[in-house]
């Protein structure tokens, strides 16, 4: 008999559905041999079918399933911390996922959670942190460390040696040059240009990127 399906996605929206075929594409439906459905906080939603998967329950429901998985797919970094924290004394176990696009070399690392999408180009030796979130077609470069919760958006450009602490969020199409630092929960605006380092907890715009007042 095939195994019983074990991941859940937590989140049944748009990325939930991009996770969701991700999940496709390392196990070729019909069905999916490792995806057994969706969780959602929004009752409503709760035995809807989302792309011919159930979703099951709550994030609370999840915590109880001794013989689960999870990714969780929701956007926002904040958001991502605040269910893995809930689930962080359960049963389940966050898992990384890595689209079958993406080569990651030998000496890159990725944590637990992670979730790596379609397009996404690395080099050597660089760290992707718990429940980071790589968008389709971002790159990473040489030496480079994302931490925990980090939130890519499509198209993001990270180059060599850079640090983004926990929770930095970089928006669409963002570049940031080598060497930068940017701080814990700082969110960089589409487009702009990360030039110097920046502090924590600050939403940086323009080219060069500033933090706004």
């Amino acid at each position: 008999m095939p195994d019983r399906p074990s991941l859940v996605i937590v989140g049944a929206g748009g990325l939930g559905r991009e996770v969701a075929a991700l999940v496709e594409a390392l196990h070729p439906p019909p069905p999916s041999g490792a995806l057994a459905g969706f969780v959602d906080d929004d009752p409503s939603r709760h035995g809807d079918t989302v792309m011919g998967y159930s979703v099951l329950g709550d994030v609370h429901w999840l915590a109880q399933q001794a013989d689960l998985r999870f990714v969780i797919a929701v956007g926002n970094g904040t958001a991502r911390r605040h269910i893995a924290e809930t689930l962080r004394p359960s049963a389940p176990r966050a898992t990384s996922l890595v689209h079958p696009s993406v080569s990651l070399h030998r000496t890159a690392e990725v944590a637990p959670g992670a979730i790596v999408c379609r397009g996404v180009a690395s080099t050597v030796q660089f760290e992707v942190g718990p429940h980071a979130l790589l968008n389709l077609n971002c790159t990473i470069g040489h030496d480079s460390v994302l931490g925990a919760f980090v939130t890519l958006h499509p198209g993001v450009h990270v180059s060599g040696a850079v640090h983004l602490a926990d929770g930095v969020t970089l928006g669409t199409g963002a570049v940031v040059l080598p060497g930068v630092q940017i701080g814990a929960h700082t969110t960089v605006g589409a487009g702009a240009v990360v030039t110097d380092d920046l502090p924590p907890h600050c939403t940086a715009v323009g080219t060069p990127a500033r933090p706004q007042s």
